[in-house]
């Protein structure tokens, strides 16, 4: 059974080489879907990204069902005759811990005796973790002996900035590896009195690490590679432009994304340094923002827009079709958009700041390709909404998301296209290493995953 991830550590050490075979499972927690990547680190070489496939898709639902003596995982097909339904349970923790509803547009819901919205979130996490243990095992042909693996999961840029929620959120992650290191791997069906076993045996602990460390940590981790129990969650924004550095046809130059996730929206702006068709050398962020809006507010609006119960949230898919035959449905985002692109333009705001009065830099961003990632990512007028230039008013060039060439589905087809924009932030947090060359150092020890 796999040792708890970074028992005992340091700050500032370097990575140290293992001569064991290293396997970094990435979680994507998502409001509504999960997604996640392992990459297999063979110590002979041939290291690659696999994604982790659930019935066969990439998607594996986030909702919780639950029946008078079990929880069921993974399970979208369910509906409230079969059993009790907690959905949303990654916002929803953002709710129960701050108190501030803006983070869930959704009906409030009862939770069952016993249970709070973490502890659905940690149990959740325990089964991915579950699913990601067989597919690593496919891999290795079921020999696990000698492979060491380790998780990163997934923290919306908004919650990993936030002490409150980032603690929460580490603690999710670190009592989910627990579950599993002790209890084993789960299937997608466990018994109540297990899963209340669990959740007793292993409290919330509060975090050991101080706020002035992990403070630190997010510091000096622009600086050096550090060895760190913190690293076990990751911001899903800096995961995310991991899969443009290794796009074989990215450029250096200036670029933006926009995650559309469901609960929430991600703006990055960023600047590439390197040669195409060549894992770039460094990426340097120089602006960032979140904003708690994203599909699940989309949703509403097109519920309400119909007439429709407004807690009615179960349109996540058929969007683009209904915008196609309901003529009220754009006027009724056109609000929803106003707050999603509000997260572009924050980031395009802070950037400014650091360009400051440097003409010739500010005058490269008049023309930043954009990528849009996540759910929305297939809503076009959400697309059409987000590429304006902040600043400019006039459509930047859309970036298409190609596969990279490290990263391959179990079966070795290709990932369809309309998949890639679902992974980016699983495959990012699948890098063993989340530390990117200074591009402004000529020493080769000086690291930067930072801000300019």
């Amino acid at each position: 059974m796999n040792k708890l991830p970074w028992a005992s550590w340091k700050f500032w050490d370097r990575v140290a080489a293992s001569p064991k075979r290293r396997v970094q499972l990435g979680i994507d927690y998502g409001t509504s879907m999960s997604k996640m990547v392992f990459r297999d680190n063979v110590p002979a070489g041939g290291e690659s990204a696999v994604v982790v496939l659930h019935n066969g898709s990439v998607r594996i639902p986030s909702r919780v069902c639950m029946t008078a003596t079990e929880l069921l995982f993974g399970d979208d097909t369910k509906c409230s005759a079969d059993c009790a339904i907690y959905d949303s349970l990654k916002m929803r923790v953002a709710v129960e811990v701050s108190g501030d509803r803006k983070y869930f547009v959704g009906p409030e819901i009862t939770l069952p005796n016993g249970f709070a919205a973490a502890d659905l979130a940690a149990l959740t996490v325990w089964f991915l973790i579950s699913e990601g243990h067989r597919a690593i095992a496919v891999k290795c042909d079921g020999r696990m002996e000698g492979v060491e693996t380790r998780m990163s999961m997934g923290v919306p840029m908004a919650f990993f900035n936030n002490r409150q929620l980032r603690a929460s959120f580490l603690s999710i992650a670190n009592r989910a590896w627990t579950f599993y290191c002790n209890e084993g791997p789960i299937d997608s069906t466990l018994l109540l009195r297990k899963a209340r076993r669990a959740l007793e045996k292993y409290p919330v602990v509060p975090s050991a690490i101080s706020d002035q460390e992990v403070e630190a940590w997010i510091e000096s981790r622009t600086l050096v590679s550090v060895n760190s129990p913190i690293d076990i969650i990751r911001s899903e924004d800096e995961a995310a432009v991991w899969w443009l550095l290794r796009s074989p046809s990215v450029r250096a130059g200036p670029y933006a994304t926009v995650d559309l996730g469901a609960g929430s929206t991600q703006a990055n702006l960023f600047r590439i340094f390197g040669v195409a068709q060549t894992v770039k050398r460094s990426l340097v962020r120089y602006g960032a923002a979140a904003v708690p809006v994203g599909m699940d507010a989309v949703d509403r609006a097109i519920a309400e827009c119909q007439g429709l119960n407004s807690d009615c949230l179960a349109l996540r898919g058929f969007e683009q079709s209904i915008l196609q035959t309901d003529t009220r449905v754009p006027e009724a985002l056109l609000h929803v958009g106003e707050q999603i692109y509000d997260s572009y333009r924050k980031a395009w705001s802070e950037a400014c700041s650091k360009m400051g009065s440097n003409a010739l830099e500010l005058s490269s961003w008049r023309q930043q390709n954009v990528f849009v990632t996540g759910g929305g990512s297939r809503l076009q007028s959400l697309v059409d909404t987000v590429r304006m230039h902040p600043d400019q008013g006039e459509p930047l060039s859309l970036m298409t998301l190609e596969q990279p060439t490290d990263l391959v589905r179990p079966d070795h087809r290709e990932i369809p296209s309309d998949e890639l924009p679902f992974v980016t932030v699983a495959y990012g947090l699948s890098n063993i290493q989340s530390y990117l060359p200074n591009p402004y150092s000529r020493d080769p020890g000086s690291f930067s995953f930072g801000r300019h």
